[in-house]
């Protein structure tokens, strides 16, 4: 049956455009000869093709690009920023408004960025897996192999991000034919994120029974990796997909955290960090744009939020913050023992992460409370946002995430070494006990009252603090699984607009006072299990 045009919806767009990273043709010109789907994936070249250049249109909304990292960054007190590019003001207002899902919002790529990428790399891989499945071989078995296996990578770890993203997606892999949907059927977050998985666990199982191959480091993944170390950043991405997909405090409280620990320990054993070196084909512009430096001050676009270095503060400074009305707050000055923050004894002087710069950069007239006087430096600076590798899954998250599983199992000692790896090395900060930090005056971190913080403290700060950069959305999935949100924030996004339009379907949205999906009042001091210095 031919399926009317108005009730096409616009994943299938996606599907189309599956074909421009192979062949590219003139759109003004009528070619009889440009191949369509059908022929293309007859081609082992083609179809090597589609999965070898999947990562790039997967990448930048994987949070390394402006959509939708700056929206749930601020909204997740990590950056703060008094611009209204890439939709971050009006989600960080405080009171929280819902979201904007008109299709005609002009920052709706906040929601439709993510939506069309994922599902523009999803098609990709579906049309070479079709072929691959069909028998098509590239050049050899280990080759044809590899490709399996990226596809099904691929197609893992972008159902994931509408896992995280979104409150419903329609699953879609190799089995499903887009262009034969008139009505598709959304399914709710916790169902896409197990199909990720298992698309995760197929694309390791076709690894583990196929010939040895690799990737090189100037394509596919942009790093060079063996089938076991893809086997392994697999196993971290189904990892963070488990922990990152809860909506809630609960939802979190009720991940398999011990499944959580069995794949950190099959997980990475070093960073992900792919580099293109060449900015029009792989580039991590979240970490270009956090410390960006052009003719004025430092980290000129965002900067890092009083909420995330506060906690080390060793003076009344950022108590006496929070106890200030949120329209009369404003910039301060940070003395800590943290040395990623400031040099010992000079705090005006740059840590190993951040720097001191006593501008206010945002107008007064959007917020006194955006304000920063901090810098960041660790990542993005001069050309090294694409020349360089581009942290992008950490063995430090890994190791923040098998921390929290210990500790939610009441297994704490075991949590310390790892917590403690960066906190000593990088922060230069006393270890912490199971008790948390010592008692002692400075200590790192503090509760939101100046009393030194608990165990479970110190896991969240050392986390925020050494993934700032990294990417621009875990903060926010932490955030909303730990209750720190603030309150009324929505804690996915809807379907876009324009896809509901498309569809004939009700506009809907989340977040604001009283609206669904709208985050609880935060409660920081609450530990998921009885520990010291908790409520």
């Amino acid at each position: 049956m031919t399926i009317p045009m108005q009730n096409k919806f616009l994943i299938v767009a996606a599907a189309a455009m599956s074909l421009g990273a192979v062949a590219c043709q003139d759109l003004e010109v009528t070619n009889p000869n440009k191949p369509d789907a059908e022929r293309a994936t007859q081609q082992p070249t083609s179809v090597e093709s589609f999965v070898s250049t999947s990562f790039r249109s997967y990448y930048p909304t994987s949070g390394h690009g402006n959509y939708p990292s700056w929206a749930l960054s601020t909204m997740a007190d990590e950056v703060t920023s008094g611009f209204a590019d890439f939709g971050q003001l009006e989600p960080s207002v405080i009171p929280r408004p819902n979201w904007n899902n008109s299709p005609v919002n002009a920052r709706a790529n906040v929601n439709e960025n993510p939506w069309y990428g994922m599902y523009r790399t999803i098609s990709s891989v579906n049309d070479a897996l079709v072929a691959l499945n069909g028998g098509l071989v590239i050049r050899d078995a280990a080759s044809t192999a590899r490709a399996r296996t990226v596809a099904k990578f691929m197609q893992g770890v972008s159902h994931a991000a509408l896992a995280t993203y979104f409150d419903s997606a329609l699953v879609v892999d190799e089995s499903v034919k887009l262009d034969t949907i008139s009505s598709p059927r959304f399914v709710g977050y916790a169902t896409v994120s197990k199909a990720a998985i298992a698309q995760l666990d197929s694309s390791i199982a076709i690894a583990t029974r196929s010939p040895a191959f690799t990737l090189p480091p100037d394509g596919w993944l942009y790093q060079a990796m063996t089938r076991d170390q893809l086997v392994r950043l697999a196993n971290s991405y189904a990892a963070r997909t488990l922990a990152y997909t809860p909506r809630t405090r609960a939802e979190r409280d009720a991940v398999d955290w011990a499944e959580v620990i069995r794949r950190v320990d099959a997980g990475i054993q070093t960073d992900f960090s792919p580099v293109a070196g060449d900015s029009s084909i792989l580039r991590d512009d979240w970490k270009r744009l956090l410390a960006r430096v052009r003719t004025g001050p430092p980290s000129d676009y965002g900067r890092p939020s009083y909420a995330l270095l506060g906690p080390a503060d060793s003076t009344e400074g950022y108590v006496n913050y929070l106890k200030t009305p949120l329209t009369s707050r404003t910039a301060f000055q940070i003395r800590t023992k943290d040395r990623r923050i400031h040099a010992a004894g000079t705090p005006a002087v740059a840590g190993a992460y951040m720097g001191y710069n006593a501008s206010t950069i945002f107008a007064i007239s959007r917020g006194s409370w955006r304000f920063s006087y901090y810098y960041f430096k660790r990542y993005g600076t001069g050309s090294t946002w694409y020349s360089s590798p581009q942290p992008t899954v950490t063995v430090t998250e890994m190791n923040m995430l098998k921390a929290e599983a210990l500790i939610r199992l009441n297994r704490p000692a075991e949590a310390l070494p790892l917590i403690n790896a960066t906190r000593v090395a990088n922060g230069q900060l006393p270890p912490v006990t199971i008790a948390g930090p010592p008692d002692e005056a400075g200590c790192v971190p503090r509760k939101l009252s100046g009393a030194c913080g608990s165990l479970w403290d110190a896991l969240r700060y050392e986390k925020r603090i050494e993934l700032y950069g990294v990417d621009g959305v875990t903060a926010f999935f932490d955030a909303r699984g730990w209750q720190t949100l603030a309150a009324d924030s929505f804690v996915h996004l809807p379907i876009p607009g324009r896809e509901l339009a498309v569809l004939v379907r009700p506009l809907y949205t989340y977040g604001g006072i009283g609206g669904q999906f709208s985050a609880p009042a935060p409660d920081p001091e609450r530990c998921p299990v009885a520990m010291a210095r908790c409520q």
